[in-house]
């Protein structure tokens, strides 16, 4: 290394305007910063606010930041997300280092900070994950190694030059799983959407219901539980599979609390079933007070044994209406889904969403 570099962990402060926010804050914009140069643009940057908020320590989660400097200046960043209700073996860690200042070492020092992390909680398998815009070659410059790295699935691949690819191998990951990052533009793809709200509101055989929600409503809350609960199971996995999610009331209350104080609206669209009166699918949406314009696409289940009622388009539809509805300067819904998962890659796809890139999901234990 050419320079003494030293790993400092990061305090959150009490808000954004007292003491520590100033550091809190420079952590933020390095943070939008690094999404920049991955794809110049802010689409994927979240207010600090929001961060603050999501960042903070609850009954469920334990999140360790840590950072770099070169000199006065913020260069690197890292953290350790532990989950503590399940997968109490797992640990998700990530070490970013600004274009510029990469090659001296940084993101390994980053990296260990968070590995050791993880090793104080006792957790023996990491996770991270690397970001990769659209259009990528696939070829790489030496012939003798390997163009793509192909995941556990099958489905979708990185390229094996890509400088984060290589940084993760280095470190011992594994890839499990590739997800597609999509975006919808809603001024160009809502023309059809007429016509697809028809067509599944004939395949449900009037059968469901449509209710949408900004936040769950109290009394919704148990039940919207056991749908959080099956989004960890149902959902399509690489050959690192996760356990099934403990949801109760009170952490669906506590997710709501949360979000609150981030500064972020959950939009939900549910179908319920008409003759039980029970919820059988659900989509939402995530909207950030500072940052209206573009919306996160969060979790979409239908449950298994109501599949083949087209709930899925549906519910997306409804909660697209809602989000252009409560906010008319609505402009683009993010998302993301594996590779793998066709079914509901063709719904988007039928909405309107293109790709505009691939995550790729790593995994390593620790000996």
């Amino acid at each position: 290394m050419s320079a003494p570099y030293r790993v400092q962990r990061l305090e959150l402060p009490d808000s954004l305007h007292g003491p520590g926010a100033s550091e809190f804050l420079e952590f933020s914009e390095l943070t939008d910063a690094v999404e920049r140069q991955i794809w110049d643009h802010d689409d994927r940057c979240s207010p600090p606010e929001f961060r603050l908020g999501v960042w903070r320590d609850t009954r469920y989660e334990l999140t360790s930041l840590f950072l770099v400097r070169d000199g006065e200046r913020m260069v690197g960043r890292g953290w350790c997300q532990l989950s503590l209700k399940e997968d109490r073996d797992r640990a998700s860690v990530r070490a970013e280092v600004l274009d510029g200042f990469t090659g001296r070492g940084i993101g390994r020092l980053l990296l260990a900070a968070a590995t050791e992390e993880a090793s104080r909680h006792g957790r023996t398998l990491l996770n991270t994950f690397t970001e990769h815009p659209i259009g990528f070659e696939l070829g790489g410059p030496d012939a003798q190694a390997p163009a793509v790295v192909v995941p556990s699935t099958g489905s979708g691949a990185l390229p094996a030059g890509a400088r984060s690819v290589r940084f993760a191998r280095a470190a011992g990951f594994e890839l499990s799983q590739v997800e597609r990052f999509s975006e919808l533009v809603l001024a160009e793809h809502d023309g059809g959407w007429p016509a697809l709200e028809a067509a599944a509101a004939a395949a449900s055989g009037g059968e469901y219901e449509v209710l949408v929600w900004e936040g769950v409503p109290p009394e919704h809350r148990a039940e919207m539980a056991t749908l959080l609960g099956r989004m960890s199971t149902d959902i399509p996995y690489g050959i690192d599979a996760y356990e099934a999610a403990d949801w109760d009331a009170d952490r669906v209350e506590a997710l709501e609390d949360q979000l609150a104080g981030a500064g972020t609206l959950p939009l939900y669209a549910v179908a319920r079933r008409r003759a039980s009166g029970r919820l059988v699918a659900y989509t939402s949406l995530w909207v950030r007070a500072s940052k209206p314009d573009v919306a996160d696409q969060d979790d979409t289940l239908v449950v298994a044994e109501h599949r083949g009622h087209s709930l899925g388009m549906l519910i997306k539809l409804a909660n697209l209406a809602a989000y252009r509805e409560r906010f008319p300067n609505a402009r683009k819904v993010l998302t993301f889904n594996a590779e793998e998962n066709r079914h509901m890659l063709a719904i988007n796809e039928a909405l309107g969403f293109r790709p505009a890139g691939y995550d790729g999901e790593w995994f390593r234990r620790l000996e």
